[in-house]
């Protein structure tokens, strides 16, 4: 079985170097085996029986860390960088996600790591690609681009996994995508697209191996509360405006998470580059104002952001900038 994981935002902020190197940080800290091994036990049915340590320790293959690289989705792309990668240890493969031509041909598989199915031994690939920093509005259905992804990684272990027509050997293949601004409605929600067969006349029954070959899975974040456990570590890590001490308390009391120093560092990385980040959206959504002749304008967005960050109350903020709450709550979102 193969697996990916994929992250987007989709709330309109350009990309800049601090973006990228977001980026960066956030995919070199979720490659870890014990923050992998959350997604593992909470979205992929094979593990759900597991324990975290268990997941980390004995089924993930590979050191994660030792080889980040990329997998082209490009159909010859996919298949050449596969078959070097095979030579080497089954380690993660990681690389900023980003089209190079007017197509998706060069789209990149940002991590990609293999673990083994605890019940029947087989072989699985994970791919995750991670961009949590705020981009560009992507324009087309995230859940559509999963599927691709995941029809790419079926077509890709040709002459790979298997040869010629034997294509029981196909394995099963999971792409999932961690949505860090969710759409309306649909903060701290997980979805899961895959095939079912349905009888429309007769009787009998495939062998539900034989189609179960491909999930689509979309975990949106989101800045709610929620109990989900999952969510809770993935908000935490992304999302949520704590420094990286508070950060490293909580996941080893709250997940059992021991942090490296290295691991502490890209942490601290993180936060410091999505203040900055932040910064850069209000100061777009400023100038946005200005240009659209709103009551606020530059100043008075930029008066509301220090007053936000200073933690007034919202309806004090209100009175002294003229905003409305709905605006001033976008902008604390961006921060």
């Amino acid at each position: 079985m193969y697996m990916a994981v994929e992250s987007e935002t989709v709330d309109g902020v350009l990309m800049n170097d601090d973006n990228a190197s977001y980026d960066k940080a956030a995919k070199r800290f979720l490659s870890r085996k014990n923050l992998l091994a959350w997604i593992l036990k909470y979205l992929v049915v094979e593990f759900r029986d597991c324990s975290i340590k268990d997941i980390a320790e004995k089924y993930i293959e590979g050191d994660p860390t030792l080889t980040i690289g990329t997998v082209p989705v490009d159909a010859d792309l996919t298949n050449a960088a596969r078959k070097v990668a095979k030579k080497k240890p089954k380690n993660i493969k990681g690389s900023r996600n980003e089209d190079g031509s007017a197509t998706e041909g060069t789209a990149i598989f940002d991590i990609m790591f293999h673990a083994i199915v605890p019940t029947t031994g087989e072989t699985i690939a994970l791919i995750i690609n991670i961009e949590p920093q705020r981009t560009v509005h992507t324009g087309y259905s995230l859940v559509r681009r999963g599927i691709y992804y995941a029809c790419r990684m079926i077509s890709s272990q040709k002459e790979v996994e298997f040869t010629g027509d034997d294509y029981n050997n196909i394995k099963k293949v999971y792409t999932i995508w961690l949505v860090m601004d969710a759409p309306k409605g649909g903060s701290n929600s997980i979805r899961r697209y895959e095939i079912k067969e349905k009888i429309l006349h007769g009787h009998g029954r495939e062998d539900v191996k034989n189609y179960d070959l491909m999930v689509a899975i979309m975990v949106y974040l989101g800045n709610k509360a929620t109990k989900h456990r999952l969510l809770k570590l993935l908000h935490l890590i992304f999302l949520d405006k704590l420094n990286a001490a508070e950060k490293k308390t909580i996941l080893k009391q709250d997940y059992d998470l021991i942090l490296t120093p290295v691991m502490e560092e890209e942490l601290t990385k993180m936060g410091s580059l999505a203040l900055g980040i932040a910064e850069r959206a209000a100061t777009v959504a400023a100038t946005k104002a200005k240009k659209e002749g709103r009551r606020e304008g530059e100043n008075c967005v930029m008066e509301a952001i220090r007053m936000l960050k200073a933690n007034l109350p919202l309806d004090t903020i209100v009175k002294k900038t003229g905003m409305t709450l709905q605006r001033l709550t976008e902008l604390k979102a961006m921060l």
